[in-house]
């Protein structure tokens, strides 16, 4: 097809049209028939194929399957709903006051920001 194209092309170029040129055309539209003929008879076979398949599932697989999902429908209602156990509220630690220690120098600071000595006696 393509090169029955490119030599079509190639005598479309041509300013005076022999018999060659008449083949050559007549050639391009030969080949465009022949793609044409083989795209539908493949598109036949291809819906052919999807209708006449012989890959069907076997008959005793439904019955099978309704059998399985009814059975663990059933253990599943009969077994009971297990409702999860609640989370037990954390205990915050209370914590115990610590003492601060005793300030060595035995100095108090007044709030206007004063350091005055105090000493015991």
């Amino acid at each position: 097809m393509t090169q029955a194209k490119a030599e079509a092309n190639s005598a479309r170029g041509q300013k005076q049209c022999g018999p060659v040129c008449r083949t050559k055309l007549a050639a391009e539209a030969a080949a465009q028939a022949n793609v044409e003929a083989a795209k539908q008879e493949l598109l036949s076979s291809e819906s052919k194929a999807t209708s006449e398949s012989p890959l069907q599932a076997p008959v005793w697989l439904l019955p099978a399957a309704l059998d399985v999902v009814a059975f663990m429908a059933l253990s599943t209602g009969l077994s009971g709903w297990h409702q999860a156990p609640r989370r037990q509220r954390a205990k915050r630690r209370r914590r115990i006051a610590t003492r601060q220690p005793r300030q060595t120098d035995r100095r108090r600071v007044a709030n206007d920001n004063n350091v005055i000595p105090f000493s015991v006696g």
